[in-house]
């Protein structure tokens, strides 16, 4: 028997629904003046509340990805590791068709085996730090002066021999001013509700912009490589000590030589090496750096699962987020968060037994960080799928709460989103937003015409302290906010998939 505490709760989410779905209504008729309602299932989505936020697995689900399995670079044994991991307990969970699926041929993996490095002069400090993903290593210890490179890399030949067997500093000291204004990390009501920004969306195009990137690091490995440099030393461009980078994503060509080894170290210490070259005072490293590459296996995969659907079995509701993550940190906040919120949802789906008319189908992506790979190769070796999916949901911003979705300029899905989250406007849910979010795994089925979201979320210390840095660890994840995210998302891909009709397309 449901407690009085579950009953009153039901009891004010039946009167919420009922009394305020009119004002949603009021909110988002469309020009034509009609529109469509949606049969949302309370008692189901009561269900779903009780079994995420009461016994949610989600501190268990974050602990092995992020302190077990630890960072996730495409291609590299965490990566492997966490695909095994993610399959092995969706089928335990008994999603069906769970697979490890090849989505295409990423390059050479790499990892790092080893960094220690000092500065010796103008005296003795330790220098923490880590190697730029897909990046050399040195020749054992070494011992080097450190040199600034004026004009950038592109202005190296005019050193000539001057550089060789030096570790060189390529751009100009970062300010790391105190951070004397608030930030907010709870999205303010305000913001939420404000009209957004209806220009249309400057479409990026992928393929174009990634051979360019590729290119320019290319031609910047070239002129390191014939300046005969030791390697490369960068500041982070964060403050206080955190370390936060990329990687050269040129160098996943097995074909193409490998880079001189590039080192990320805390701004702050690079600014002062940095003021102490250009005045004179002499500068000198102590670096061990060791990274391995692999290339036994040249593909890169997803991992994905099903709860089978009922009458409309052969159409699919998909959600999903990026597995794989930068290597600074073990990839909390980005993404191991939105995984685990995906496996959870589908959990919670499966362990209630809940029959959903369509297939609800979950994908973790990998090579998001590396150009959206992931999820544009799925989408390019099935193209019969097209037609076939409803709606995707993703979800890749943090560690924040669900805060509301962005419609992604189409505007028939307002109406559908304000009544399927309406029941979670207690849990902080508030907005349906129009206009466009890009840069992660939605796009990849907006481009071709299936409607694909994103979810809006509190922002915590995302942008401003975790994101592809060393700080991106458990510690910084927010596990109730997460376990908020997995009832959202659980129930609105159930919603989803139960429509009568499919998801209607811009």
């Amino acid at each position: 028997m449901p407690s009085r505490a579950t009953l009153r709760i039901a009891l004010r989410m039946r009167a919420l629904f009922t009394v305020s779905i009119v004002a949603a209504f009021a909110l988002s008729i469309p020009a034509s003046g009609q529109i469509a309602q949606e049969r949302v299932d309370l008692d189901a989505v009561l269900r779903i509340r009780q079994e995420g936020l009461e016994r949610s697995q989600i501190p268990e689900l974050a602990h092995h990805l992020t302190d077990v399995i630890g960072p996730r670079l495409t291609g590299s044994p965490g990566m492997k590791a966490a695909n095994e991991w993610t399959a092995a307990t969706l089928r335990m969970w008994g999603l069906t068709g769970v697979e490890i699926e090849p989505w295409g041929r990423f390059g050479r993996g790499w990892e790092n085996v080893a960094y220690e490095g000092r500065v010796l002069t103008p005296y003795s400090q330790s220098m923490p730090g880590q190697a730029s993903g897909w990046t050399g290593s040195t020749k054992g210890t070494i011992t080097a002066p450190v040199l600034v490179v004026e004009g950038g890399v592109d202005s190296i030949a005019k050193y000539g021999t001057k550089l060789r067997g030096a570790l060189v500093l390529a751009t100009p000291p970062r300010a790391t001013a105190p951070e004397f204004r608030d930030y907010e990390r709870r999205t303010p009501l305000d913001s939420l509700l404000a009209p957004a920004n209806q220009r249309p969306e400057a479409r990026i195009g992928w393929d174009t912009l990634l051979v360019k990137i590729q290119k320019q690091q290319a031609h910047r490995d070239s002129l390191l490589s014939a300046a005969s440099v030791a390697g490369v030393i960068t500041g982070s461009g964060s403050p206080y000590g955190t370390i936060r980078g990329g990687g050269d994503w040129s160098a996943t060509n097995p074909d193409a030589p490998i880079p001189v080894p590039t080192i990320v170290i805390a701004q702050e210490q690079y600014n002062e090496m940095y003021r102490n070259i250009m005045s004179g005072v002499p500068v000198k490293v102590q670096l061990n750096v060791q990274n391995r590459f692999l290339t036994d296996d040249l593909n890169a995969y997803n991992t994905l699962g099903d709860i089978r659907g009922s009458d409309k079995a052969e159409e699919y509701v998909m959600i999903g987020a990026h597995l794989d993550s930068w290597h600074y940190g073990n990839g909390a906040t980005d993404n191991a968060a939105g995984s685990i919120v995906m496996m959870e949802a589908m959990r919670i789906l499966k362990t209630l037994n809940l029959h959903p008319r369509r297939t609800i189908r979950i994908a973790l992506w990998s090579g998001e960080e590396e150009g959206i790979y992931g999820s544009r190769g799925w989408i390019k070796n099935h193209p019969e799928m097209t037609p076939k999916i409803s709606a995707y949901l993703n979800l890749d911003n943090g560690t924040g709460k669900i805060r509301g979705i962005w419609d992604q300029s189409n505007e028939k899905a307002v109406p559908i989103f304000e009544q399927i989250l309406w029941p979670f406007r207690d849990l902080g849910v508030v907005a349906v937003r129009r206009g466009n979010t890009g840069s992660t795994d939605h796009v990849s089925f907006d481009d071709v015409g299936i409607p694909g979201f994103n979810f809006i979320q509190d922002p915590i210390e995302y942008g401003l302290r975790t994101h592809h840095s060393s700080a991106d660890v458990y510690d910084h994840l927010m596990l109730d906010d997460l376990k908020q995210a997995a009832v959202v998302v659980a129930a609105t891909a159930y919603e989803l998939a139960n429509r009568d009709e499919m998801f209607p397309r811009k």
